[in-house]
């Protein structure tokens, strides 16, 4: 009940300084007066919200809007099967809590367990793949999965949709990490893949729970769980200024081994020369 309660100031607005607070030091029945408007002793008390929290938690309306909609949304989880983690519960994946600016709130469908129990290895990159890239991702895919690693991507056309399909071709275990909610897939036309991932044992994550209009700003959150949650990552081929990019600085940033796959994309010869990465020979380059 508690997890519920933080939920509906996550979609008030509050901010995540005053909610991580709330979460950790705060009785569930002292945030459910806050959430009727009685705040103020314990705002005098800890001094918990910003000047924007409080005007934001002066609007019953607003307040009971967000109460609204997020118990109408956890309805729908439990049809649904999806389950959502805060930041400081036990079931959050613990490579992703490391990382520098973790989603507050993680929402997931399916088996969340190979979060806990395998390697991960990501492989993104063009959405325009080479048959030469198509080929490699087939080849160091089934590699994989011989070896019990699970791959990771981003349920993207190109590059990402072929990590996915090679994966399940062999029967492994795949993990799609999506840049809008579970409940619907972007693009669309993977919506039937998605199905084939749980249906297959793997692992549908996102950081968003509102089917909203798209942001570029939500691809580029969305590459840096990717990186986030994995052992190692893979570039496979790409542009210098694609988005594929923002994976490999995520990566970087990240502490997580870098591997390029061997060909002449601009991107993949970026990444090289900057000696942040090594050319991906197979599982044995893994570390």
């Amino acid at each position: 009940m508690k997890k519920q309660l933080i939920f509906i100031l996550y979609d008030l607005g509050i901010s995540l300084s005053a909610l991580s607070d709330l979460y950790r030091v705060v009785d569930e029945h002292i945030i459910e007066r806050v959430l009727e408007g009685d705040y103020l002793e314990l705002q005098f008390e800890k001094q918990l919200f910003s000047e924007k929290d409080l005007k934001l938690l002066d609007s019953l309306d607003a307040i009971n809007n967000s109460r609204r909609k997020i118990e109408s949304i956890i309805e729908g989880f439990k049809q649904d099967k999806i389950e959502y983690f805060v930041y400081y519960e036990e079931e959050y994946p613990d490579l992703l809590r490391k990382i520098p600016s973790p989603p507050f709130f993680l929402f997931m469908k399916g088996n969340r367990q190979l979060l806990n129990d395998k390697f991960i290895c990501s492989i993104v990159g063009t959405r325009t793949p080479s048959p030469q890239t198509v080929t490699e991702i087939d080849r160091f895919v089934a590699e994989m999965v011989d070896h019990d690693i699970v791959t990771a991507s981003g349920l993207a056309l190109g590059t990402d949709i072929q990590v996915h399909l090679s994966t399940l071709g062999r029967n492994g275990k795949t993990i799609a990490i999506l840049p809008g909610p579970i409940t619907s897939i972007i693009p669309k036309t993977h919506t039937k893949h998605a199905l084939e991932i749980l249906q297959n044992q793997g692992l549908l994550i996102s950081e968003y729970y509102l089917d909203e209009p798209n942001k570029k700003t939500n691809y580029v959150n969305r590459n840096r769980i990717i990186s986030g949650i994995s052992n190692a990552v893979i570039i496979a081929e790409c542009q210098a200024s694609s988005g594929t990019m923002h994976t490999a600085r995520f990566a970087y940033v990240q502490r997580k081994p870098l591997y390029c796959f061997d060909n002449k994309s601009s991107g993949v010869l970026k990444i090289l020369h900057s000696n942040s990465a090594e050319i991906y020979r197979g599982v044995c380059s893994l570390k």
